[in-house]
């Protein structure tokens, strides 16, 4: 039986657009400080440009657990159960593990269960116990089934084959109409952002 597919389009728009004409997707890693970096510019430039040129272009944020932090794969799982939650919006729960992503830097967790883990960070993105009990659950392990996982584990399975067969390494990394574009880092500031876009619409 072949690998299960995703079941709708991978990525997290800042909204959606049914024609732009430059098409980003941004491939960041919640422990990366450079993606955060990025992120909290884009939060700027994507309502600014929109405002100018509706329609004109898409963000699609794409989750890129990093291996060599270890509690990166926590962070992104966190957030791909928090946005399958109604009400949970995903740029705003994505925009607030990164704003506090120094909270689970590898000094800041080497002595914290997963489970510890999970627990905090479904704290950060919702102080509705409601909601946060259901990001959890999403992130039970039964006992006895071995490496089968959560629920949340084919999701991550999708993201991280998504970028890989886009041979995406490093974060942040930007595609746009789906090429690389490789002048653009994370130091761009929002003025920088908003002159490169409006120069190819």
């Amino acid at each position: 039986m072949p690998p299960p597919l995703p079941p709708c389009p991978l990525g997290w728009a800042h909204k959606v657009q049914p024609s732009p004409v430059v098409s980003l997707e941004l491939f960041l890693d919640l422990c990366c400080p450079f993606s955060a970096k990025m992120f909290g510019v884009l939060e700027r430039v994507a309502p600014a440009i929109e405002e100018k040129h509706p329609g004109k272009v898409q963000f699609r944020v794409f989750n890129v657990p990093q291996p060599w932090h270890a509690q990166s794969s926590y962070m992104h799982e966190v957030a791909l159960a928090a946005c399958q939650i109604e009400g949970m919006e995903p740029w705003s729960v994505h925009s607030e593990i990164f704003k506090n992503q120094a909270q689970f830097f590898d000094d800041a967790t080497i002595d914290k269960t997963r489970k510890q883990i999970y627990e905090e960070l479904a704290a950060l993105v919702t102080s509705e116990a409601e909601k946060k009990e259901a990001i959890l659950q999403k992130l039970v392990i039964a006992p006895g089934s071995g490496n089968c996982g959560h629920a949340m584990q084919q999701t991550l399975k999708f993201y991280v084959k998504y970028h890989r067969a886009r041979s995406i390494h490093v974060t942040p990394t930007v595609l746009v109409n789906g090429l690389e574009a490789g002048e653009i880092s994370s130091s761009f500031t929002e003025e920088q952002w908003m002159e490169w876009l409006v120069a190819r619409l």
